[in-house]
C-alpha cells in the first residue's frame, strides 16, 4: 500500500486549523504548545480531506472521550 505523500496546507487551511484548535485549547484550559496530540489529529484529519470546522471539532471530541 502506497503512503501519502504529505501534502502542503495553504494559509487559509492553516488559519482555520488553528483556529479550531486555540477554541479547543480555550474550552479546555489547555496550553497550545502542550496539545500537540490534538494539532496531530487535526492535521490527519484534514489530510484524510476534513475541511469542516464542526467536523475537526468531533474528531477531537471523539478521540478525547475515554
Amino acid at each position: 500500500m502506497m503512503q501519502k505523500p504529505d501534502i502542503a496546507i495553504p494559509p487559509k487551511d492553516l488559519n482555520m486549523l488553528q483556529t479550531v484548535l486555540d477554541a479547543w485549547c480555550s474550552q479546555h484550559r489547555i496550553l497550545r504548545k502542550d496539545a500537540t496530540a490534538e494539532a496531530k489529529i487535526l492535521i490527519n484529519e484534514y489530510k484524510r480531506g476534513n475541511r469542516s470546522q464542526i467536523a475537526l471539532i468531533d474528531a477531537l471530541i471523539n478521540s478525547t472521550t475515554h
